[in-house]
């Protein structure tokens, strides 16, 4: 089941409210970029990767390093910890980090940790929550609008959101705004 058909309409009217939330703390419009790093400040989270974590083995730093298959996580909630994957491009990162930041925002709980890197495990429902939350924190329904009115390309609304074209697309079909 695709991930629009397990999603309420209620759920994905209440993440592009926390995604204006997010941003009226800070003081910024929808239409305005909020980076993963601001966002971090706000609430409070530091961003680590794998070698900048002392407690962890030095071999799974070491898998971690070279692996392309996890993306970031939250490793500690008090202080609150996030682990990123430093192999992955600067959009990809933010991506990554909205996803965990959507985890933290809708209270999701840890599951277990995965004994052989150390990762939280979730449900797959709080994944695909998540991952809406991520795409509405980067851009915003109201954002991306804002940027059709402008008539900005794929290219110009990902840079200026600091995303991927994935992301851009991925917003563009949850939303139904249609991007040129």
């Amino acid at each position: 089941m695709a991930l629009t058909e397990t999603l309420p309409t209620e759920f994905r009217q209440k993440c592009e409210g926390i995604a204006t939330e997010q941003r009226s703390l800070l003081n910024l419009r929808a239409f305005d970029p909020l980076s993963a790093d601001i966002l971090a400040v706000q609430l409070n989270a530091k961003i680590l990767t794998p070698e900048q974590i002392p407690s962890l083995d030095p071999c799974v730093v070491e898998v971690l390093l070279n692996s392309d298959q996890w993306s970031a996580g939250i490793i500690n909630q008090s202080p609150l910890w996030i682990i990123n994957n430093p192999r992955h491009t600067p959009a990809r990162r933010e991506s990554n980090l909205m996803h965990e930041f959507g985890h933290l925002l809708l209270r999701h709980k840890i599951v277990r940790f995965d004994p052989n890197t150390e990762l939280p495990l979730r449900r797959q429902s709080d994944e695909d929550e998540a991952t809406y939350l991520g795409g509405c924190l980067q851009i915003p329904r109201r954002g991306l609008l804002w940027a059709v009115q402008r008539q900005m390309k794929q290219t110009e609304i990902a840079i200026h959101f600091h995303a991927s074209e994935e992301m851009v697309r991925f917003r563009s079909n949850f939303t139904g705004v249609n991007i040129r």
